[in-house]
């Protein structure tokens, strides 16, 4: 497709890191935390709840995960319905297979390969930062959603964080909240929560990407600043979070978190 050739694409020797560390980072971890208590709200179905079926025996509740990487995120996601996933490049499809995921296929986040009102939910998780343009991305979001369906999307905060993650991982943009709401309004999405997050680790990330661009340092360098205890500290403060982001705001943090719903 046209649009793929448009959308920057993670470098291939990243999947691998993703894939070693995403089920214990604790980036990952607090990110999980904070989207998937937004999920439970927004759909108003805990996990706990034993799943729907339809008389034909599919799952009564469609997932997209779109951008979904190595397959991290889909793992937690099968826990409400049947979860599909698109990525753009192949490499992370087949990190996600390996982890039993085969309804993945590779797709362009502007030309979902799906009908119309096909979701009851679409997560988009460091996504939208990517395309070239973030307006027919969410538009796409809207088109595959169910009338009254919401979607969950994560995206960098502030150019000031602009670090070798992003540039090793093709990102566009990092966002401000009245710029992601305006793209997401544009689109014709309602916004029914946004805000910023990762709180805690915004001056710390703001002085280390800082660092890390002076020293010329790579993205897989800072995937690999870690350790066990300050790994599991980050990860507490980080998921920490999540219940105060399903009623209040943060004035800023490293991340935007947006819930959208098709009216």
């Amino acid at each position: 497709m046209e649009n793929r050739a448009v959308e920057a694409a993670m470098r291939p020797e990243n999947y691998g890191i993703i894939f070693d560390v995403e089920d214990d980072h604790w980036w990952f971890v607090g990110r999980r935390a904070v989207v998937f208590a937004q999920i439970e709200d927004a759909l108003g179905a805990p996990a706990s709840r034993p799943r729907e079926f339809t008389a034909d025996g599919t799952s009564a509740i469609q997932l997209l995960d779109i951008g979904c990487g190595t397959g991290a995120t889909m793992d937690h996601l099968r826990k409400y319905g049947e979860v599909q996933g698109i990525d753009l490049a192949m490499i992370p499809l087949g990190f996600s297979r390996r982890r039993g995921h085969q309804r993945t296929m590779c797709a362009s986040a502007t030309e979902l390969p799906f009908a119309d009102e096909s979701f009851d939910l679409v997560t988009a998780l460091d996504v939208i930062e990517h395309l070239d343009d973030d307006v027919k991305g969410l538009g796409e979001i809207r088109r595959v959603l169910k009338p009254g369906a919401p979607a969950v999307i994560y995206v960098p905060a502030f150019q000031a964080l602009w670090g070798p993650n992003d540039d090793q991982s093709g990102h566009k943009r990092r966002y401000r909240l009245p710029q992601l709401q305006a793209a997401a309004e544009k689109a014709g999405l309602k916004v029914e929560r946004i805000s910023y997050s990762n709180f805690a680790m915004f001056l710390p990330i703001w002085l280390g990407r800082k660092l890390l661009n002076l020293l010329g340092k790579t993205e897989a360098s800072e995937n690999r600043i870690n350790h066990p205890f300050i790994n599991n500290l980050l990860a507490w403060l980080f998921a920490s979070e999540a219940n105060w982001l399903r009623r209040n705001r943060l004035p800023f943090g490293v991340s935007v978190l947006c819930v959208v719903r098709k009216v």
